[in-house]
């Protein structure tokens, strides 16, 4: 009985001490964080609404040529909604989604990293993650996530082209 008791004993030892607080006593620190870092959309979302003209679905594909005889690329989706900014990249060696918010600069949407929604985190170190830019009924787009000379196509002075799915 004595050996039951001790062993009993030293497993609550080691379980309260694994988490640094008493078996039974909520960590509230670490609660209240959780709680405190989680934020909706709306609370870090752009001062002012983005104008209806932004709002839509943008799509593009970025071609390597001919890699170990396979076509290969990416598929890049911008979706922008008044609620909510994703963009989502797929294809060769890569795969992404994640949250943005944005500015509106003249005919420029700038898109700036909110969270990585899954895949590479690569975004969040892209200041901005994206510009989306608007001339004469065209879309074109800037990104880190396509610069480097590894895309066939090569971007004319507004970006490289993307398009907007019609309503």
């Amino acid at each position: 009985m004595k050996k039951l008791i001790m062993i009993i004993s030293v497993s609550l030892l080691v379980c309260s001490s694994s988490t640094g607080k008493p078996i039974g006593q909520k960590n509230t620190q670490a609660a209240m964080a959780s709680v405190s870092t989680e934020k909706s959309y709306a609370d870090v979302a752009s001062p002012t609404p983005i104008p209806a003209s932004w709002l839509g679905k943008y799509t593009a594909y970025f071609s390597y040529g001919d890699v170990a005889g396979q076509a290969a690329g990416w598929e890049l989706e911008i979706n922008i909604t008044k609620d909510k900014i994703t963009a989502k990249g797929k294809g060769f060696q890569m795969a992404f989604m994640d949250e943005l918010k944005a500015n509106v600069s003249g005919s420029k949407l700038v898109l700036t990293h909110l969270k990585n929604v899954s895949g590479y985190t690569t975004g969040k170190k892209m200041n901005p993650e994206f510009t989306l830019v608007k001339n004469q009924g065209n879309f074109y787009v800037k990104s880190e996530w396509i610069a480097g000379g590894d895309v066939k196509e090569k971007p004319t002075a507004l970006g490289y082209k993307i398009d907007k799915a019609k309503k």
